[in-house]
């Protein structure tokens, strides 16, 4: 997206900055770059929440990061990446907003309470709550969601003028050789609670069934800063890498891909990724949602254990038939989910205001 608006013209980058990110990887590619550590202090978090109710939103505010974005000159376009920066970016001058939304965040609280219990649950409803009044109260010009169905949520929440669907994509399929060895891989933000409730569910509830019919079958957890739980997991048939330097050797090795979420929204782009190495996929229905088109075309989709875990049997004990599903998968991606494809509804919304 920041690609497709330098073709437009200068496009600075505010945002937080730490061990996982490369802001000089941003410079070198033309943007200017503003950054700072998420700092959190008890003042911020005071502030975030007065201005939100949201816990979430609260902990990505960070009152100095807002001072150095309004001390910029006023853009002509302003892009806001997630509902919970809104209380950030509430101040800040601009021709023309945009709003981001990589997921319904109300609607993704609301999927963690369901899937949860006792204090938790109760936690989550209220962040539910908080959120879509954020999600009702954006001041936006454009904004733009990941998939069909997460425009129908956000239309259960709140009125937009102009909501456009731009779809995670992918640059350009590299697709691997075939595996030699029955691995499955889960590769994931290991400290997002989807992805965590995900890792829990699949290694407690799917993996055990299938080292009942494949007991050579190994399972790599891939993905940074792993939540304890998730770390708990690995042993003998379970590898958890926490922070990797390149995704592609871990690739090279996986014969399946899964996504067992339960909770989400938006569109998976690790998804797109599993695919572009032609890597076969194993999906819940949750987490396909967004790339339905893309089931049957190296996606497989299972939701009960059992039947999730005789999907990856399935696709373990014929190498030939994963190694095909996912050439399928990566011919679809590179036809249909071009990051210039995806882009181009939301730099034609932003041509026709300024017109």
């Amino acid at each position: 997206m920041c690609r497709a608006l330098l073709e437009r013209g200068p496009v600075t980058v505010v945002a937080y900055s730490g061990a996982d990110e490369d802001a000089e990887g941003l410079r070198d590619q033309g943007f200017e770059v503003v950054t700072g550590p998420l700092r959190r202090t008890p003042r911020d978090l005071l502030t975030g929440l007065a201005r939100s109710l949201s816990l979430s939103s609260a902990r990505f505010y960070d009152g100095a990061l807002e001072r150095r974005a309004r001390a910029l000159p006023a853009p002509d376009l302003l892009v806001v990446e997630h509902v919970q920066l809104l209380p950030m970016a509430a101040h800040l001058p601009a021709t023309t907003r945009v709003l981001d939304m990589h997921n319904v965040e109300s609607l993704l609280a609301e999927r963690v309470a369901a899937t949860t219990g006792g204090l938790k649950k109760l936690v989550w409803g209220l962040e539910a709550r908080a959120l879509r009044r954020v999600e009702a109260g954006a001041r936006a010009d454009v904004v733009a969601v990941t998939s069909t169905v997460d425009a129908a949520a956000l239309a259960r929440v709140a009125r937009h003028e102009r909501v456009v669907v731009v779809p995670n994509a992918w640059d350009e399929p590299v697709p691997l050789p075939p595996a030699p060895d029955p691995v499955v891989s889960y590769v994931a933000l290991m400290s997002w609670t989807p992805n965590v409730e995900a890792a829990l569910w699949f290694a407690r509830r799917v993996w055990p069934l299938v080292l009942e019919q494949v007991p050579q079958a190994r399972l790599q957890l891939v993905g940074r800063n792993p939540a304890p739980a998730v770390t708990a997991l690995a042993g003998p048939s379970v590898v958890v890498t926490g922070t990797v330097d390149d995704l592609e050797p871990w690739y090279a090795s996986t014969r399946v891909a899964v996504a067992p979420l339960l909770a989400g929204g938006g569109s998976r782009l690790k998804i797109l990724e599993a695919l572009a190495a032609a890597r076969p996929l194993v999906a819940t229905t949750v987490g396909a949602e967004g790339l339905e088109d893309l089931v049957g075309r190296g996606v497989v989709v299972a939701d009960e254990p059992a039947a999730f875990a005789a999907e990856v049997v399935a696709l373990l004990r014929d190498a030939d038939r994963a190694a095909e599903l996912g050439r399928v998968g990566a011919d679809a991606v590179g036809a249909d989910h071009s990051w210039r494809a995806a882009v181009a509804p939301l730099t034609a919304a932003v041509d026709a205001l300024g017109r």
